[in-house]
């Protein structure tokens, strides 16, 4: 009975490895896997090992055509008032396919950001600020005061928030005649030395209370305001274009205006900070000023993906957090409790792709070794009056024995390039 026992299990043994082979083998000899016995691998023509790359899993700015229907969302700062060379504080930049570039705020660190993408500054003189936090705008000031010395030759404009009962001296006209008054000393001794015509503003102060005010309105983009809760004179953006429609939340709790006005969008850009144990291990901040933060000024992972799930845009954007190994995996297990939509939790130079087919993700790969692009209108150079003069008593203090190595350097630059010029310390 053993014996006949014995040979029952070897052969049910012996039957499971010839199935175990079969499943594996399809024809028994060829060694083909079920499915793919009549399917065979093509190598794809359009590699070379000669040729640039067909395709690229990142964004190399610069070297890629914008379609006529494509928008195109840069983040050059993802980041919170802390500083940090990782990530810089809030900007986003809106490239479309018409030609108009758009730059919803500009936080601390975000210029250099915005720089090593190389684009021509006179592309970039939209700026729209959601609020004047300095992690929204604490860049704005570098920005504009650099123009000239980076080829810029156009105003910059702004659009910012006031009216709507604020205080006249809380708004951005105010904020921008502060910040002109600042750099008087550096605009006055500039001129006549480097083109300054970039140093002008033209303000646009729009009513943060509107709701769905249009605040932008040319070319075939439709930029509104809805009010954001975040202290009062705090607005979140809503760009339209050729079909298209982005939402930027700036900083704001979920709000009801911003259900109502964001179904549905091709891309959803909402804060999405610490929850409160982070915000103390992280921030070390006391319990209750985490709980402040987190609950009362700012939107959590956990209300950023209920808002996610009220409004189903067609993607998501997590940004205004510090986006770290330690820190990340709670912030996604956050939002997954009540949003099983797309998400993503952005990073500096993360860039988004939209057309009406979708939305796609990459990675933008800048150069770190940034210099200006080449001015786009001949330099004006006594632009602005006649140049300023240095007191000659200061002046004076330049050794007599420099003016041979001065003149040297103006010799050898006119012999290379056939001009005239003249060394000229004073008028």
């Amino acid at each position: 009975m053993s014996a006949l026992k014995t040979l029952g299990i070897g052969a049910i043994v012996a039957l499971i490895g010839i199935m175990i082979y079969l499943w594996g083998h399809s024809d028994g000899r060829s060694g083909k896997p079920p499915g793919l016995a009549d399917v065979s691998y093509a190598a794809p023509k359009e590699w070379s090992p000669t040729k640039a790359s067909p395709s690229h899993e990142v964004y190399y700015p610069g070297t890629e055509d914008l379609k006529p229907d494509e928008m195109r969302v840069i983040a050059c700062g993802s980041g919170m008032p802390m500083p940090r060379l990782k990530q810089a504080a809030a900007c986003f930049l809106i490239e479309l396919g018409n030609g108009d570039k758009f730059i919803f705020d500009m936080g601390t660190g975000s210029m250099a950001r915005l720089y090593a993408l190389g684009i021509p500054l006179d592309y970039l003189d939209k700026v729209f600020l959601t609020h004047l936090h300095a992690d929204h705008m604490g860049d704005l000031p570098a920005f504009f005061i650099y123009g000239p010395q980076n080829n810029r030759s156009v105003p910059l404009r702004i659009w910012g928030p006031g009216g709507g009962g604020t205080r006249p001296e809380w708004g951005t006209k105010a904020a921008m005649d502060s910040m002109l008054d600042m750099w008087a000393w550096m605009t006055g001794t500039l001129v006549g030395t480097i083109d300054t015509r970039s140093m002008n503003l033209e303000v646009t102060e729009y009513d943060w209370s509107k709701i769905n005010g249009v605040i932008y309105e040319d070319n075939g983009v439709v930029i509104r305001s809805i009010p954001a809760v975040h202290f009062e004179q705090s607005a979140s953006f809503i760009l339209e274009w050729n079909g298209l429609k982005l939402a930027f939340s700036g900083d704001t709790l979920p709000n009801k205006w911003w259900i109502e006005h964001t179904q549905g969008v091709d891309l959803s850009i909402h804060e999405s900070i610490f929850m409160p144990d982070t915000a103390v291990t992280k921030w070390k901040f006391s319990g209750q000023e985490a709980l402040n933060a987190v609950t009362t000024i700012h939107a959590n992972p956990a209300f950023f993906g209920k808002v996610m799930a009220m409004t189903r845009p067609k993607h998501a954007v997590a940004y205004h957090f510090q986006n770290d190994f330690d820190t990340l995996p709670a912030t996604i297990r956050a939002v997954e409790q009540v949003y099983d939509g797309p998400v993503d939790y952005a990073q500096d130079f993360m860039v988004w792709n939209l057309t009406k087919d979708g939305v796609r993700t990459r990675i933008a790969v800048p150069n770190p070794e940034y210099y200006p692009t080449p001015p786009l209108q001949e330099k004006q150079i006594m632009t602005g009056g006649d140049r300023y003069q240095t007191p000659d008593w200061v002046l004076d203090g330049f050794p007599d024995e420099m003016d041979a190595v001065a003149r040297k350097i103006y010799d050898d630059f006119n012999k290379e390039h056939g001009t005239e010029y003249q060394f000229q310390l004073k008028k």
